[in-house]
């Protein structure tokens, strides 16, 4: 089907109590890896970039290739964009057809973060686009501090004064392995998402969705979090079939014997995850086109 709406995807999970996996893709096997999986287990889905991916691929190829692949699924896919730390960055994802944008200056003062947040809403919002804000300091691969989570009262004046339509906050969750460290046991803080989301009176995003406990999961679905990033247990599966196949081949194999495997053993975590959100079934009963 055609690319579906991230807010489309929010306003069904918030209605049926459950969360929507956002997978963060670097290359076309995670790309089709995540919509593979989404099928095979019918659930919406969000494919994530992060700007990054710009080092070897223009937004506009990568949004290409996942409008493709979702034109042939049965489920609802959106596009979405991770941690854009500039308004550039968020506007050439606006250019490629993302639904859903990140504008993250959550290591910014307040007033600032609130003031570049509402920069791209201004220009999203009028267009149909999501757009996410970021509070609270969340380190890699470290347990946060009492003083790194998301104060309640300066997420209701994040999202009062940003306009912003779902917020991410620091609770208790670790982001992983992405610059290489080894990631703690996350430790969410569920009465502070539930907290955040009675008093903003928007959905929660979770990031460093990796390794969570399926009972602290469940738990800060509950609470109020309507979608969870998911990058680092997907690629580490990735990453060890491709190592593995590469480490008993010579040199010159068909990559592709390589990366069959390792899309395999990807699309394998994804359900896993989408299962573990609630989101296992829910594609069977979306709403029909108007």
């Amino acid at each position: 089907m055609p690319l579906t709406r991230v807010s489309n995807l929010l306003d069904h999970a918030v209605e049926h109590g459950y969360a929507i996996g956002a997978f963060v893709c670097m290359n076309l096997e995670m790309i089709t890896a995540v919509i593979r999986a989404a099928e095979a287990e019918r659930a919406p889905v969000a494919v994530r970039f992060h700007p990054e991916v710009r080092a070897v691929h223009k937004l506009s190829t990568v949004a290409a290739a996942v409008r493709h692949l979702a034109g042939e699924a049965t489920i609802p896919v959106a596009l979405s964009l991770d941690h854009g730390e500039s308004l550039a960055e968020v506007v050439d994802a606006i250019a490629a057809g993302f639904s859903g944008v990140m504008r993250d200056a959550a290591e910014r003062p307040l007033e600032e973060n609130a003031r570049q947040v509402r920069q791209v809403v201004e220009i999203a919002s009028p267009l149909g686009i999501t757009v996410e804000a970021a509070i609270g300091h969340m380190p890699h691969g470290t347990l946060q501090r009492e003083t790194d989570l998301a104060d309640v009262a300066d997420a209701v004046r994040l999202v009062r004064e940003s306009g912003a339509h779902i917020l991410a906050p620091a609770v208790g969750n670790v982001h992983g392995t992405a610059h290489g460290e080894a990631k703690a046991e996350p430790k969410l803080d569920t009465e502070r998402i539930r907290a955040l989301r009675e008093a903003t009176g928007i959905p929660m995003c979770l990031h460093g969705g990796s390794s969570i406990p399926p009972d602290q999961m469940s738990a800060a679905i509950a609470a109020g979090v309507h979608m969870v990033i998911i990058y680092t247990d997907v690629v580490t599966a990735f990453d060890r079939e491709l190592r593995r196949v590469l480490g008993t081949t010579d040199e010159g194999v068909n990559i592709v014997l390589a990366l069959e495997p390792a899309l395999h053993a990807a699309t394998e975590v994804v359900r896993r995850k989408l299962r573990e959100f609630g989101s296992g079934g829910r594609a069977d009963a979306w709403p029909a086109p108007a």
